[in-house]
């Protein structure tokens, strides 16, 4: 069922942090992931995965003590565990929930070849790290894949609906997983039951999620139409829908302070007031002349939002352009220059460090 190897490495190391946080960025056509320095845009270390040009790394998931990320590689049928600290992998996870029975026709993406890989693709922990969760939206059944950290043993849940991503809300340990067909299925991680499954107003096509405002409300972007859907964390029920001035596929995230949410359509940012609902600015992010690897235009590429966690700063890869931009929340403009990460950079996190 699950197979745990070492693995070979390629790293390189810079100088000390200049802060108390880094930003963890997972390049999917590059194969690699890079931290950064968001003050200085500096690299401070990188770690390619070894072998073919087609794993396609894809999101990762950083644990609570910062020290560990689970990256998933769909097309090597894998999920890596990467030591934060030394930026060496300490193994990966490889199991038969991976795989397309041999009879199935597989899948490829954006052109590539045809692989028998169900996809492991978004992958999110329960707040406490000790399980993590794993998205097959091309298994024969499609569901989500449930590692126990400490036991290292793996088990199913069978969602049936497909999807991409998913998230665990911080105070009620429960996870949201949107799907293609306007519908978020919620999982109790205590349980890894299907507790409730919340149905989303039609062409929504919900793909990112995060938590945050005055009642710890659930945030659901739309790839669909743009907009972003606000659920009531207690009963699962939608409370609002906000409507940007643009669509385009995107994440959504929420301040740690819990007053503002930026959703990414394309390469435009809204920023949203969490209590009143209202989108204070749209930012948009000026794209590069590159040369792209994947086919997207300058709207489709998305976007991944991550405030810092002092939640004066947000910082937003752009799938587009395979670079960072940053945006100063006081001023709602865009300072410094552009930090490359990554081609088709689309995934990561923010690492938070103990005050120094």
């Amino acid at each position: 069922m699950l197979r745990i190897t070492c693995m070979l490495m390629l790293f390189t190391v810079a100088p000390a942090l200049a802060q108390d946080y880094t930003v963890v960025a997972v390049s999917h056509t590059d194969n690699k992931v890079s931290e950064v320095d968001p003050l200085t845009g500096e690299t401070l270390r990188e770690f390619v995965v070894p072998g073919e040009w087609f794993g396609e790394t894809h999101e990762g998931a950083i644990s609570p003590d910062g020290g560990t990320m689970y990256v998933s590689v769909p097309y090597k049928k894998q999920v890596i565990i990467l030591d934060l600290d030394t930026f060496a992998p300490r193994g990966v996870i490889e199991s038969e929930y991976f795989s397309r029975p041999s009879h199935v026709r597989g899948f490829a993406r954006i052109g590539r070849r045809e692989s028998s890989s169900s996809d492991p693709h978004g992958v999110a922990l329960n707040n406490d790290g000790s399980k993590l969760y794993i998205t097959v939206q091309n298994a024969q059944v499609p569901g989500v894949v449930v590692y126990d950290v400490e036991a290292g043993t793996l088990k199913k849940i069978d969602t049936v609906i497909a999807g991409n991503y998913l998230w665990v809300h911080p105070r009620t340990d429960k996870l949201y997983f949107p799907t293609r067909d306007d519908r978020v299925v919620v999982i109790d991680t205590k349980t890894d039951r299907i507790v409730n499954v919340i149905r989303l107003h039609a062409g929504s096509r919900p793909n990112g999620v995060d938590f945050g405002g005055p009642n710890d409300e659930v945030w659901i972007n739309g790839d669909g139409d743009g907009s972003i859907t606000v659920i009531d964390s207690s009963t699962d029920e939608v409370i609002s829908v906000i409507q940007p001035r643009v669509s385009g596929a995107g994440r959504v995230a929420v301040s740690p302070d819990g007053r503002l949410a930026a959703a990414t359509q394309g390469v435009e940012v809204s920023i949203i007031d969490t209590r009143t609902k209202e989108i204070l600015a749209s930012l948009r992010m000026s794209p590069l002349d590159t040369t792209l690897l994947w086919p997207f235009t300058e709207e489709s590429g998305h976007g991944f939002p991550m405030f810092s966690p002092d939640s004066n700063h947000l910082h937003v890869l752009s799938e587009y352009s395979g670079d960072m931009v940053t945006f100063d929340m006081r001023t709602m403009s865009q300072v410094g220059g552009r930090t490359p990460v990554g081609g088709a950079s689309f995934g990561g996190g923010v690492r938070v460090f103990e005050q120094r």
